[in-house]
């Protein structure tokens, strides 16, 4: 099983009558985001499992093959998306994907240390630069999310567009409070 810690260590300090029926068929229905192909094998466990809301890209702009695997521990949803299967190690992480509740702190305490980047809706990021894995963080509906990349496969430009796909898009999960 994955660990959160092997995971993101490295950079993650850190109606009446008709009304009725409309609403009830409405407050049924899935959330209709359409998030990358690359997903696909985790979706469904993902939404049967997440104790956060989850968010994922529409793409990944890559065409290096990877392979996605997921935990949920604590409330916290940690997604990978490795350049091998199976792996938990930091050298086969292509892109890292958490969603956890939002932290008492915010912006981060370590927010000296970041690169202060505007993402779409109004909000505000902040973006950690390393050798080789960086990472973006933003708080949005109560919820904090970090997009972990590899700085061989992926940019900060690449990373900004996918967390901008991600803002815009409704959660692909709705936890009950």
């Amino acid at each position: 099983m994955l660990s959160i810690s092997k995971v993101f260590n490295p950079v993650f300090k850190v109606g009446i009558g008709l009304g009725v029926g409309i609403g009830s068929l409405l407050a049924a229905l899935p959330a209709w985001t359409t998030p990358s192909p690359v997903f696909d094998p985790i979706l469904e466990e993902i939404n049967a499992t997440a104790t956060s809301p989850a968010r994922l890209p529409t793409a990944i702009p890559t065409d290096v093959e990877l392979y996605p695997s997921f935990q949920n521990h604590f409330g916290i949803l940690a997604i990978r998306l490795d350049t091998v299967a199976d792996c938990e190690d930091s050298s086969c992480l292509g892109l890292g994907i958490v969603s956890a509740p939002e932290p008492a702190y915010w912006p981060p305490l370590d927010a000296d240390d970041a690169t202060i980047v505007e993402l779409g809706n109004g909000l505000q990021g902040y973006a950690y630069e390393t050798d080789t894995i960086s990472a973006l963080h933003w708080v949005q509906d109560g919820t904090q999310y970090a997009v972990s990349y590899n700085e061989e496969m992926f940019s900060l430009e690449d990373t900004i567009a996918m967390a901008n796909s991600m803002i815009s898009e409704p959660p692909i999960t709705e936890v009950p409070q």
